[in-house]
């Protein structure tokens, strides 16, 4: 990193100044009157309140008034902190723990109150439809932030509004749509590893807004954090709305997405990195694979609609519907056990992996309000589908040549295919949802039900390269059904405070069929239930809203493994046996505003205190904390900007980030036998910083300049270990110098 310091950001430094004197030039040759054609300046802030989400009830609900945690980021804020991807979104939401498989350029990993809730989930959604299944950790769809209307963070189970979810939350991104008051946009970027990028949304409609168009796309293509690792990506996105008549609109989406290059994924030794190892620490930019070999090229294409029918004021029919298709390959040289005993060779293994995966989605609802005396309804009945099917191929070769991690050479990749691992399946689900929001007077009530129906089948076979032979193919099926609640009441009080109390329930099916039970004995889903007490502020005088919570949020029928039969099950009779019972709880209290108290200066932050414990289990695992669940999250961040004066349009922001200590996967007592290894990834905390020059402000030209820098020290830290030879570093130093011009 350090060779390339200079020539990386000397190249971005000079952009910046390039730009900022070229820009500056022109507001000097500028007269103070304004051109008439000129739409007048609006000053918009970019960290407002987002009063309605569509997400949580799928209502209008405000958010002020939905008895549990939720959290928005607006598209304002997401430009003004330069955010690219879901796990830079939430850097200032409680209750998220980042970065799950460290800095992966292929996916969004992050946990949501000590539960996975990212790609490695497969529980995101996009406009309130979840992804395809995953099938493999190689197979999943990433969705580019600048398609992004907003992002909706939900905490806690959410299963009666989308069936089968993890019970931290979820994450629901939303879709730009076409709009009446489209901007037209470019941006240009470029980092401080060399990564180039250029973004464009653009809009148009007729006269009377029946027809209403949008295309959004986005293409980037340079060097990453990781040495020798390059990634070329591009998308691009068109909408059209069409009027159909007063009270029928109709919305068509489409997506089509590429992601060529490499892989910043890796596996890495807990010796150098989470310990020292006998020559210190390996930088965070070390690249242990191979370019000949390691790759990561994606395809990602959708379509949909979003339908909207009002048959009065008071009943009104929407239809959410989404084919959606993920087709990827990954190649990849990672570590094959510990550390050498010279303290700087790692040993290493090739494997590949390729797949493909289609999803389709429909959610038909009808919300009725009304009022039956003094109470006030928002009733919502849906029935939603989804099928996703999936098929893919693991490849694993011969060990390539060992490499040293302090001064990596790299001799090229191994040519011996040893075996290859097929697998596939389908996944169905319907399920029929009922929710009743009731307003009286000041308080709110709310109670839900849901009934899902699942069927998961599986298949899966082994083949030998070196004697070309097939084992017996493996099929399972697993069929489940599921009721779920949630309930809620809130009471309004009219100095803005909202006191609430909620309960909600999750569940997943097993990943488990009946070949891992001793006597045959199908799994029950696992469960989530949390109860959560809360209070919501929202000022009258300014712009804001603070939620303070605590809550208990327990995982119950979790399959482990039953000691008391031993290794006598699975597929092939060689696996542990498993059995249902196992539970686990993460306690926590949580403290989250966005306030923009006077004009120009907003704060966004969060703290976050989780305590974890598997408090059933038949294995080492009872009663210690979960791992990735830190005992303390905070962050803070604060944006100024002038109005006024010499500096008039000058923004300045910066933020801290702090990640509390956690257990490693496994306590890494279980992992490493005890034999000195911690049990904790030490805590850590990060830097951030932005300004930006917005132009319009004193020029007629429409254009905003801004130089985001996240983890500014570039500090090296771990964020996850599950065993001596995978341990994943944190995303380094990122700089971006942005130019973005808009126009009506």
């Amino acid at each position: 990193m350090s060779n390339l310091f200079p020539i990386q950001y000397g190249r971005l430094a000079a952009l910046t100044t390039t730009l900022l004197y070229s820009t500056l030039s022109l507001a000097q040759t500028t007269t103070s009157t304004r051109d008439p054609a000129i739409l007048d300046t609006v000053i918009v802030n970019a960290y407002r309140v987002i009063n309605e989400t569509s997400g949580a009830t799928k209502t209008d609900t405000p958010i002020a008034e939905t008895a549990k945690s939720v959290s928005v980021i607006a598209r304002e804020e997401l430009d003004a902190r330069g955010v690219t991807n879901l796990n830079e979104a939430m850097r200032y939401v409680a209750g998220v723990v980042l970065e799950s498989t460290g800095n992966d350029n292929r996916y969004d990993d992050f946990r949501i109150r000590g539960f996975a809730a990212g790609s490695e989930s497969g529980t995101t959604t996009i406009d309130g439809m979840r992804a395809p299944p995953i099938g493999t950790a190689w197979n999943r769809g990433k969705i580019d932030s600048w398609n992004l209307e907003r992002i909706e963070v939900l905490k806690g189970p959410s299963a009666v509004m989308y069936g089968q979810m993890a019970p931290g939350g979820i994450v629901n991104q939303a879709s730009k749509l076409p709009s009446a008051a489209q901007q037209q946009i470019l941006q240009l970027d470029i980092d401080g590893y060399g990564m180039y990028s250029a973004a464009f949304d653009a809009g148009a409609g007729t006269g009377d807004n029946r027809h209403l168009f949008r295309l959004v796309g986005r293409y980037s293509d340079g060097d990453t954090q990781i040495d020798t690792v390059e990634q070329q990506h591009w998308f691009l996105a068109p909408s059209y709305t069409l009027q159909i008549a007063e009270k029928t609109r109709l919305t068509l989406l489409g997506l089509y997405q590429e992601d060529d290059g490499g892989s910043t994924y890796q596996f890495l030794p807990m010796d150098g990195t989470l310990v020292a190892a006998a020559n210190g620490y390996m930088k965070n930019d070390t690249f242990i694979g191979e370019p000949s070999w390691d790759t990561w090229d994606r395809t990602v294409w959708s379509a949909g609609w979003l339908l909207e029918h009002s048959f009065n004021d008071q009943w009104t029919l929407s239809q959410s519907a989404r084919r959606m298709h993920v087709d990827s390959l990954y190649r990849g040289i990672v570590t094959n056990g510990a550390l050498g005993p010279d303290g700087r060779t790692q040993a290493r293994r090739q494997v590949a992996g390729t797949g493909d995966a289609d999803g389709d989605s429909v959610d038909t609802r009808l919300v009725g309000k009304f009022a039956i005396g003094t109470l006030e309804h928002t009733l919502l009945l849906g029935v939603d589908w989804r099928q996703g099917d999936y098929d893919n191929a693991r490849l694993t070769y011969a060990n390539p040549a060992s490499i040293d991690i302090f001064a990596p050479v790299h001799t090229g990749h191994s040519t011996t295919l040893n075996s290859i691992g097929y697998s596939g399946g389908k996944n169905t689900q319907t399920g029929a949802y009922l929710q009743d929001q009731i307003a009286l007077n000041h308080w709110r009530f709310t109670a839900g039900g849901r009934y899902d129906w699942t069927k998961d089948d599986i298949w899966s076979q082994n083949y030998n390269a070196l004697t070309s032979l097939f084992a017996p193919r493996t099929t399972s099926k697993v069929k489940n059904e599921a009721f779920s609640a949630n309930a809620g009441v809130l009471y309004v009080f009219d100095n803005g405070f909202s006191p609430y109390l909620s309960y909600s329930e999750s569940f997943q099916p097993s990943s488990y069929d009946s070949s891992y039970s001793y006597d045959a004995s199908t799994f029950d889903p696992v469960r989530g239930k949390q109860w959560e007490i809360g209070v919501k502020y929202q000022p009258a005088s300014f712009d804001g809203l603070l939620t303070l919570a605590a809550y208990d949020l327990r995982q119950k029928d979790v399959a482990v493994p039953n000691t008391d039969v031993g290794s006598v099950c699975g597929p092939t009779g060689t696996s542990a046996c498993y059995i249902g019972g196992g539970e686990s709880r993460v306690r926590g209290i949580e403290l989250e505003a966005r306030v923009t108290p006077i004009e120009g200066f907003s704060v966004i932050g969060a703290v976050s205190r989780m305590e974890s414990e598997y408090i059933r289990s038949n294995n080492v695992y009872e009663g210690k904390d979960l791992a990735m669940v830190p005992d303390w999250l905070a962050s803070l961040w604060g944006d100024y900007t002038f109005h006024s004066g010499a500096l008039n349009g000058f923004s300045i922001a910066t933020g801290l980030r702090y990640n509390g200590e956690s257990y490693i996967v496994g306590n890494s007592r279980s992992i490493a036998g005890g034999s000195g290894y911690p049990d904790t990834i030490p805590s850590y905390t990060l830097w951030d910083a932005a300004i930006r020059l917005d132009l319009s402000q004193i020029t007629q030209t429409s254009l905003l300049l801004s130089l985001n820098a996240s983890n500014l020290t570039d500090k090296r830290y771990v964020t996850t270990c599950t065993g001596t030879s995978s341990c994943w570093y944190g995303s380094g130093r990122t700089i971006t110098a942005n130019a973005r011009w808009n126009w009506r």
